[in-house]
């Protein structure tokens, strides 16, 4: 969650840099409000299943224990994070994904010491198209006119507090000069859809690494060497560099490392990467056309 405040907070940060209309700064700076109380609430919830006293939570909050009991009491703290989640129209255990539980899927000598904040595939499809529309230099009232949608309502896209259909991040793509296919698995992560179809083997690959982009895009684009830095060197800069130009599919063990240090799920991008080996290994002519990416066929075993 506080990952999410400091996100929310650089937003605010660059709409006020980009000089956006008051209308705009205000509906930021409600969000992160709202976003404050869940934090708090969540807070005094883990601290009271730790066993902390509400007498110590009330010393801690500068209120009276009466008034802490009222404000953050079990049943209340449980509305406000439902009502929340459907806010974000995400459910509870998507949009409050732990770093264990993310971390879980993966294998156990490519996990290391990852140093990823917690962000939900909402927050990371809002992170991408809030990068695209900053890099493109568009106000929120150009986006708005050109999709002739109100600029309350983008907003509220930019910053994850609504989830665009389909047809309206392909045109927020195209709008901001960028390629759909970098947002597909994070809007179907946002959406709960997981479900790839087999395709021919070019496409597979083209698909796995658009995918990668668009993670290092909502992960604000870190360099070759940061991503080692992040995967405790799971993943080398040079592997960082080849995956995200498009020229290797790794290994499943340094694939998931990747998406782990940007931040996303290894199990949104597994069937990606399944699609491209089970394509590869089933074609009739294994030879793939001059200029594609090189594929790392895992080992058999013994």
């Amino acid at each position: 969650m506080a990952a999410e405040v400091r996100r929310l907070a650089q937003q605010l940060l660059d709409s006020e840099i980009r000089q956006e209309e008051l209308a705009t700064l205000l509906e930021r700076a409600e969000v992160i409000r709202r976003e404050l109380d869940i934090y708090t609430a969540a807070a005094v919830q883990d601290a009271r299943h730790r066993g902390e006293k509400w007498e110590a939570v009330a010393k801690a909050a500068h209120v009276a224990p009466e008034t802490a009991r009222a404000r953050w009491g079990p049943e209340r703290v449980a509305r406000m994070m439902d009502l929340h989640a459907n806010d974000k129209l995400a459910a509870p255990a998507r949009w409050r994904g732990t770093q264990p539980a993310r971390l879980a899927d993966m294998p156990e000598d490519a996990v290391g010491d990852l140093n990823t904040g917690a962000v939900s595939p909402a927050s990371q499809l809002a992170s991408a198209l809030t990068q695209l529309q900053v890099a493109s230099g568009l106000t929120i009232r150009e986006v708005a006119d050109s999709t002739m949608l109100s600029p309350s309502f983008i907003s509220r896209v930019l910053s994850g507090d609504r989830l665009p259909t389909w047809d309206l991040t392909c045109s927020l793509a195209v709008l901001f000069d960028a390629d759909p296919a970098e947002l597909r698995v994070l809007f179907e992560a946002a959406h709960g859809m997981t479900a790839h179809g087999r395709q021919p083997v070019a496409a597979a690959i083209a698909q796995l690494h658009a995918a990668v982009r668009g993670l290092h895009r909502a992960a604000k684009s870190p360099s070759a060497e940061r991503i080692g830095q992040l995967s405790s060197k799971a993943v080398t800069a040079l592997q960082a560099r080849r995956v995200l130009a498009g020229i290797d599919v790794p290994e499943w063990e340094v694939l998931a490392a990747l998406v782990c240090a940007l931040g996303g799920r290894p199990r949104d991008f597994k069937p990606l990467w399944e699609a491209v080996h089970y394509t590869f290994l089933m074609c009739d002519d294994p030879r793939l056309p001059e200029g594609t990416a090189h594929i790392a066929v895992p080992e058999e075993g013994p």
